[in-house]
Protein backbone atom coordinates (compact mmCIF):
# COMPACT_ATOMS: atom_id res chain seq x y z
CA UNK A 1 0.00 0.00 0.00
CA UNK A 2 1.51 3.31 -1.12
CA UNK A 3 0.51 6.53 0.63
CA UNK A 4 1.19 10.21 -0.06
CA UNK A 5 0.37 12.87 2.53
CA UNK A 6 0.26 16.62 2.11
CA UNK A 7 -0.35 18.03 5.58
CA UNK A 8 -0.94 21.40 7.21
CA UNK A 9 2.71 21.83 8.23
CA UNK A 10 3.78 24.52 5.75
CA UNK A 11 3.88 27.88 7.53
CA UNK A 12 3.05 30.04 4.51
CA UNK A 13 -0.27 29.78 2.67
CA UNK A 14 1.47 30.34 -0.67
CA UNK A 15 3.78 27.38 -0.01
CA UNK A 16 0.83 25.17 0.94
CA UNK A 17 -1.09 26.10 -2.20
CA UNK A 18 1.89 25.61 -4.52
CA UNK A 19 2.64 22.20 -3.01
CA UNK A 20 -1.00 21.19 -3.51
CA UNK A 21 -1.13 22.57 -7.05
CA UNK A 22 2.07 20.72 -7.99
CA UNK A 23 0.77 17.48 -6.51
CA UNK A 24 -2.32 17.58 -8.74
CA UNK A 25 -0.70 19.14 -11.81
CA UNK A 26 -0.69 15.89 -13.81
CA UNK A 27 -4.47 15.63 -13.78
CA UNK A 28 -6.12 18.97 -13.14
CA UNK A 29 -5.62 22.73 -13.12
CA UNK A 30 -5.86 23.99 -9.54
CA UNK A 31 -6.75 27.61 -8.79
CA UNK A 32 -6.92 29.50 -5.50
CA UNK A 33 -10.18 31.13 -4.52
CA UNK A 34 -10.68 34.18 -2.27
CA UNK A 35 -10.99 33.46 1.41
CA UNK A 36 -9.44 30.92 3.79
CA UNK A 37 -7.19 28.23 2.30
CA UNK A 38 -6.92 24.60 3.38
CA UNK A 39 -5.14 21.87 1.38
CA UNK A 40 -4.74 18.64 3.34
CA UNK A 41 -4.52 15.33 1.46
CA UNK A 42 -3.90 11.71 2.32
CA UNK A 43 -3.78 9.57 -0.84
CA UNK A 44 -3.66 5.79 -1.14
CA UNK A 45 -2.82 3.66 -4.18
CA UNK A 46 -4.86 0.46 -4.46
CA UNK A 47 -4.96 -1.96 -7.41
CA UNK A 48 -6.35 0.06 -10.34
CA UNK A 49 -7.89 2.59 -7.96
CA UNK A 50 -6.74 5.68 -6.06
CA UNK A 51 -8.39 6.92 -2.86
CA UNK A 52 -7.95 10.49 -1.60
CA UNK A 53 -9.07 11.81 1.79
CA UNK A 54 -9.02 15.62 1.56
CA UNK A 55 -9.91 18.59 3.72
CA UNK A 56 -10.13 21.57 1.41
CA UNK A 57 -11.12 25.21 1.43
CA UNK A 58 -10.60 27.98 -1.09
CA UNK A 59 -9.53 25.87 -4.10
CA UNK A 60 -10.99 24.84 -7.44
CA UNK A 61 -10.07 22.00 -9.80
CA UNK A 62 -10.73 22.20 -13.54
CA UNK A 63 -10.27 19.91 -16.52
CA UNK A 64 -10.93 21.95 -19.65
CA UNK A 65 -11.32 20.53 -23.16
CA UNK A 66 -7.63 20.97 -24.03
CA UNK A 67 -6.42 19.12 -20.96
CA UNK A 68 -8.97 16.35 -21.51
CA UNK A 69 -7.78 15.90 -25.09
CA UNK A 70 -4.11 16.06 -24.11
CA UNK A 71 -3.78 13.71 -21.15
CA UNK A 72 -5.91 10.82 -22.36
CA UNK A 73 -7.40 10.08 -18.92
CA UNK A 74 -10.41 7.80 -19.24
CA UNK A 75 -11.17 6.70 -15.69
CA UNK A 76 -14.23 7.35 -13.54
CA UNK A 77 -14.06 9.47 -10.39
CA UNK A 78 -16.34 9.49 -7.35
CA UNK A 79 -16.45 12.40 -4.88
CA UNK A 80 -18.09 11.72 -1.53
CA UNK A 81 -18.69 14.86 0.55
CA UNK A 82 -18.48 13.94 4.23
CA UNK A 83 -18.84 17.50 5.56
CA UNK A 84 -19.39 20.94 4.05
CA UNK A 85 -20.35 21.42 0.42
CA UNK A 86 -18.70 20.98 -2.96
CA UNK A 87 -19.88 22.65 -6.15
CA UNK A 88 -19.53 21.04 -9.56
CA UNK A 89 -19.84 22.26 -13.11
CA UNK A 90 -20.18 20.06 -16.19
CA UNK A 91 -21.30 21.12 -19.67
CA UNK A 92 -24.83 22.44 -19.27
CA UNK A 93 -25.15 22.16 -15.49
CA UNK A 94 -23.95 23.51 -12.14
CA UNK A 95 -24.84 21.48 -9.06
CA UNK A 96 -24.24 21.49 -5.31
CA UNK A 97 -23.02 18.31 -3.63
CA UNK A 98 -24.11 18.40 -0.01
CA UNK A 99 -22.68 16.39 2.89
CA UNK A 100 -23.64 12.72 2.59
CA UNK A 101 -23.92 12.81 -1.21
CA UNK A 102 -21.81 11.27 -3.96
CA UNK A 103 -20.88 12.88 -7.31
CA UNK A 104 -19.62 10.95 -10.34
CA UNK A 105 -17.40 12.20 -13.15
CA UNK A 106 -16.23 10.86 -16.49
CA UNK A 107 -12.60 11.99 -16.91
CA UNK A 108 -12.96 12.05 -20.71
CA UNK A 109 -15.22 15.12 -20.39
CA UNK A 110 -14.64 18.67 -19.13
CA UNK A 111 -15.48 19.45 -15.51
CA UNK A 112 -14.84 21.85 -12.65
CA UNK A 113 -15.27 21.53 -8.87
CA UNK A 114 -14.72 24.04 -6.09
CA UNK A 115 -15.36 24.44 -2.40
CA UNK A 116 -15.20 27.08 0.31
CA UNK A 117 -14.79 24.28 2.85
CA UNK A 118 -15.39 20.53 2.70
CA UNK A 119 -14.15 17.11 3.78
CA UNK A 120 -14.14 15.01 0.59
CA UNK A 121 -13.26 11.39 -0.08
CA UNK A 122 -12.44 10.72 -3.74
CA UNK A 123 -12.00 7.42 -5.56
CA UNK A 124 -10.49 7.32 -9.06
CA UNK A 125 -11.32 3.98 -10.69
CA UNK A 126 -9.96 2.51 -13.93
CA UNK A 127 -12.85 2.30 -16.38
CA UNK A 128 -12.15 -1.35 -17.19
CA UNK A 129 -12.97 -2.26 -13.56
CA UNK A 130 -16.61 -1.31 -14.19
CA UNK A 131 -19.01 -3.50 -16.16
CA UNK A 132 -19.40 -2.01 -19.67
CA UNK A 133 -22.96 -3.34 -19.81
CA UNK A 134 -23.78 -1.07 -16.86
CA UNK A 135 -21.98 2.14 -17.79
CA UNK A 136 -22.34 2.16 -21.61
CA UNK A 137 -24.89 4.78 -22.59
CA UNK A 138 -25.49 5.90 -19.00
CA UNK A 139 -24.54 9.53 -18.50
CA UNK A 140 -22.45 9.46 -15.32
CA UNK A 141 -20.91 12.88 -15.77
CA UNK A 142 -21.95 15.24 -13.01
CA UNK A 143 -24.45 12.75 -11.58
CA UNK A 144 -25.18 13.42 -7.88
CA UNK A 145 -26.56 10.59 -5.73
CA UNK A 146 -27.79 10.71 -2.14
CA UNK A 147 -28.07 7.96 0.48
CA UNK A 148 -31.41 6.80 -0.89
CA UNK A 149 -29.90 5.86 -4.25
CA UNK A 150 -26.30 5.02 -3.30
CA UNK A 151 -26.24 4.40 0.44
CA UNK A 152 -24.12 1.24 0.33
CA UNK A 153 -21.55 2.80 -2.01
CA UNK A 154 -21.42 5.94 0.15
CA UNK A 155 -20.93 3.98 3.38
CA UNK A 156 -18.29 1.69 1.87
CA UNK A 157 -16.26 4.51 0.34
CA UNK A 158 -16.23 6.43 3.60
CA UNK A 159 -15.11 3.34 5.51
CA UNK A 160 -12.47 2.53 2.89
CA UNK A 161 -10.86 5.96 3.27
CA UNK A 162 -10.78 5.53 7.05
CA UNK A 163 -9.05 2.14 6.90
CA UNK A 164 -7.04 2.29 3.65
CA UNK A 165 -3.67 2.91 5.32
CA UNK A 166 -3.82 -0.43 7.13
CA UNK A 167 -4.91 -2.66 4.23
CA UNK A 168 -2.75 -5.58 3.16
CA UNK A 169 -2.21 -5.98 -0.61
CA UNK A 170 -4.82 -8.75 -0.68
CA UNK A 171 -7.41 -6.68 1.18
CA UNK A 172 -6.64 -3.68 -1.05
CA UNK A 173 -7.53 -5.76 -4.09
CA UNK A 174 -10.73 -6.98 -2.44
CA UNK A 175 -11.61 -3.40 -1.53
CA UNK A 176 -11.28 -2.29 -5.16
CA UNK A 177 -13.44 -5.19 -6.33
CA UNK A 178 -16.05 -4.51 -3.65
CA UNK A 179 -16.44 -0.80 -4.40
CA UNK A 180 -16.69 -1.50 -8.14
CA UNK A 181 -19.37 -4.15 -7.54
CA UNK A 182 -21.35 -1.85 -5.25
CA UNK A 183 -21.12 1.05 -7.68
CA UNK A 184 -22.09 -1.21 -10.57
CA UNK A 185 -25.13 -2.45 -8.69
CA UNK A 186 -26.11 1.13 -7.86
CA UNK A 187 -25.86 2.21 -11.49
CA UNK A 188 -27.69 -0.90 -12.70
CA UNK A 189 -30.55 -0.01 -10.36
CA UNK A 190 -30.64 3.52 -11.77
CA UNK A 191 -30.70 2.13 -15.30
CA UNK A 192 -33.59 -0.19 -14.43
CA UNK A 193 -35.59 2.70 -12.98
CA UNK A 194 -34.83 4.89 -15.99
CA UNK A 195 -36.20 2.28 -18.39
CA UNK A 196 -34.88 2.68 -21.91
CA UNK A 197 -31.20 3.29 -22.61
CA UNK A 198 -30.19 6.29 -24.73
CA UNK A 199 -29.03 5.78 -28.35
CA UNK A 200 -25.30 6.28 -27.56
CA UNK A 201 -25.14 2.68 -26.27
CA UNK A 202 -24.46 1.19 -29.72
CA UNK A 203 -21.82 3.81 -30.46
CA UNK A 204 -20.27 3.24 -27.04
CA UNK A 205 -19.97 -0.47 -27.68
CA UNK A 206 -18.48 0.09 -31.14
CA UNK A 207 -15.94 2.47 -29.67
CA UNK A 208 -15.13 -0.08 -26.95
CA UNK A 209 -14.44 -2.69 -29.66
CA UNK A 210 -12.26 -0.23 -31.54
CA UNK A 211 -10.34 0.69 -28.38
CA UNK A 212 -9.75 -2.98 -27.58
CA UNK A 213 -8.49 -3.58 -31.14
CA UNK A 214 -6.16 -0.58 -30.92
CA UNK A 215 -4.76 -1.74 -27.59
CA UNK A 216 -4.06 -5.22 -28.97
CA UNK A 217 -2.18 -3.78 -31.95
CA UNK A 218 -0.39 -0.79 -30.44
CA UNK A 219 3.02 -2.29 -31.25
CA UNK A 220 2.17 -2.41 -34.97
CA UNK A 221 3.59 0.68 -36.65
CA UNK A 222 1.16 0.18 -39.54
CA UNK A 223 -1.86 0.60 -37.27
CA UNK A 224 -4.19 3.09 -38.96
CA UNK A 225 -7.82 4.08 -39.24
CA UNK A 226 -8.17 1.70 -42.17
CA UNK A 227 -6.81 -1.30 -40.28
CA UNK A 228 -8.91 -0.52 -37.20
CA UNK A 229 -12.10 -0.10 -39.27
CA UNK A 230 -11.45 -3.39 -41.06
CA UNK A 231 -10.58 -5.10 -37.79
CA UNK A 232 -13.90 -4.29 -36.09
CA UNK A 233 -16.07 -4.39 -39.22
CA UNK A 234 -17.14 -0.76 -39.64
CA UNK A 235 -16.51 1.83 -42.32
CA UNK A 236 -13.82 4.46 -41.89
CA UNK A 237 -16.46 7.21 -41.85
CA UNK A 238 -18.21 5.50 -38.91
CA UNK A 239 -14.86 5.10 -37.14
CA UNK A 240 -14.04 8.77 -37.67
CA UNK A 241 -17.36 9.79 -36.08
CA UNK A 242 -16.74 7.49 -33.10
CA UNK A 243 -13.40 9.14 -32.33
CA UNK A 244 -14.21 12.71 -33.31
CA UNK A 245 -14.66 13.75 -29.63
CA UNK A 246 -11.14 12.45 -28.91
CA UNK A 247 -9.58 14.47 -31.71
CA UNK A 248 -9.55 11.68 -34.28
CA UNK A 249 -8.31 8.11 -34.57
CA UNK A 250 -4.65 9.04 -35.05
CA UNK A 251 -4.61 11.23 -31.96
CA UNK A 252 -6.34 8.55 -29.92
CA UNK A 253 -3.78 5.94 -31.00
CA UNK A 254 -0.98 8.31 -29.97
CA UNK A 255 -2.60 8.82 -26.57
CA UNK A 256 -2.86 5.06 -26.02
CA UNK A 257 0.78 4.58 -27.02
CA UNK A 258 1.88 7.30 -24.63
CA UNK A 259 -0.25 5.71 -21.89
CA UNK A 260 1.30 2.30 -22.53
CA UNK A 261 4.79 3.79 -22.46
CA UNK A 262 3.97 5.50 -19.16
CA UNK A 263 2.77 2.24 -17.61
CA UNK A 264 5.91 0.46 -18.76
CA UNK A 265 8.14 3.18 -17.34
CA UNK A 266 6.36 2.91 -13.98
CA UNK A 267 6.89 -0.84 -13.56
CA UNK A 268 9.87 -1.68 -11.34
CA UNK A 269 10.27 -5.08 -13.03
CA UNK A 270 10.59 -3.58 -16.53
CA UNK A 271 14.28 -3.53 -17.51
CA UNK A 272 14.12 -2.57 -21.19
CA UNK A 273 15.55 0.80 -22.19
CA UNK A 274 13.33 3.79 -22.92
CA UNK A 275 14.09 3.39 -26.65
CA UNK A 276 13.10 -0.28 -26.56
CA UNK A 277 9.88 0.52 -24.75
CA UNK A 278 9.06 3.26 -27.26
CA UNK A 279 9.52 0.79 -30.12
CA UNK A 280 7.39 -1.83 -28.34
CA UNK A 281 4.63 0.78 -27.95
CA UNK A 282 4.57 1.35 -31.73
CA UNK A 283 6.25 4.74 -32.01
CA UNK A 284 8.05 5.45 -35.27
CA UNK A 285 11.15 6.61 -33.37
CA UNK A 286 12.34 7.24 -29.81
CA UNK A 287 12.48 10.97 -30.53
CA UNK A 288 8.85 10.95 -31.63
CA UNK A 289 7.91 9.07 -28.45
CA UNK A 290 9.88 11.50 -26.29
CA UNK A 291 8.26 14.53 -27.87
CA UNK A 292 4.71 13.23 -27.40
CA UNK A 293 5.45 12.03 -23.88
CA UNK A 294 6.83 15.38 -22.82
CA UNK A 295 3.89 17.20 -24.41
CA UNK A 296 1.50 15.02 -22.40
CA UNK A 297 3.24 14.88 -19.02
CA UNK A 298 5.70 17.75 -18.93
CA UNK A 299 8.85 15.64 -18.44
CA UNK A 300 10.95 13.39 -20.72
CA UNK A 301 10.41 9.61 -20.43
CA UNK A 302 13.76 9.04 -18.71
CA UNK A 303 13.08 11.65 -16.06
CA UNK A 304 9.62 10.25 -15.50
CA UNK A 305 11.07 6.76 -15.00
CA UNK A 306 13.61 8.00 -12.47
CA UNK A 307 10.92 9.82 -10.50
CA UNK A 308 8.47 6.92 -10.61
CA UNK A 309 11.12 4.48 -9.39
CA UNK A 310 12.80 6.68 -6.81
CA UNK A 311 13.48 4.38 -3.85
CA UNK A 312 11.76 5.10 -0.59
CA UNK A 313 13.90 6.00 2.39
CA UNK A 314 13.96 2.84 4.51
CA UNK A 315 14.53 4.92 7.63
CA UNK A 316 11.54 7.16 6.97
CA UNK A 317 8.56 6.41 9.19
CA UNK A 318 5.09 7.21 7.96
CA UNK A 319 3.92 8.52 4.58
CA UNK A 320 5.81 10.65 2.10
CA UNK A 321 5.53 14.37 2.82
CA UNK A 322 5.17 15.94 -0.61
CA UNK A 323 5.24 19.42 0.90
CA UNK A 324 8.84 18.83 1.94
CA UNK A 325 9.78 17.60 -1.52
CA UNK A 326 8.30 20.65 -3.20
CA UNK A 327 9.90 23.02 -0.71
CA UNK A 328 13.31 21.47 -1.35
CA UNK A 329 13.13 22.67 -4.96
CA UNK A 330 12.55 19.25 -6.52
CA UNK A 331 9.58 19.43 -8.93
CA UNK A 332 7.34 16.57 -7.74
CA UNK A 333 5.80 14.14 -10.20
CA UNK A 334 2.82 14.14 -7.87
CA UNK A 335 0.22 11.59 -8.86
CA UNK A 336 1.53 11.16 -12.42
CA UNK A 337 2.81 7.59 -11.95
CA UNK A 338 -0.34 6.65 -10.04
CA UNK A 339 -2.72 7.99 -12.69
CA UNK A 340 -0.78 6.07 -15.33
CA UNK A 341 -1.92 2.81 -13.75
CA UNK A 342 -5.58 3.74 -14.34
CA UNK A 343 -5.18 4.08 -18.09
Amino acid sequence: MDTITLGPDLPAADDAFEAYRALYSSGTDVDRLPGPLRTEVVAHRLPRMLVFDRRLAGVSHARGPRRVARDGFDHVTLHLVLAGRMMLEVPGAIRAVEAGSLALFDLTRPQRTWTEGAHIVTASIARDRLDPAVIDGLDLHGLVLGPGAAGLSIDFLGSLAAHAAGLTPHLAGVATDSLCLLLGATLASLRDRAGSVPPPVAAGRARARATAYIDRHLGDRDLSAATVAAGIGVSRSVLYRLFEPAGGVTRFVQQRRVAQLRRSLSRPDEHRTVDELATASGFTSPSHAGRLFRDAFGVPPGEYRRGARAPADPDRAGPLRLAHVARAGVPPLGFMPWHGELM
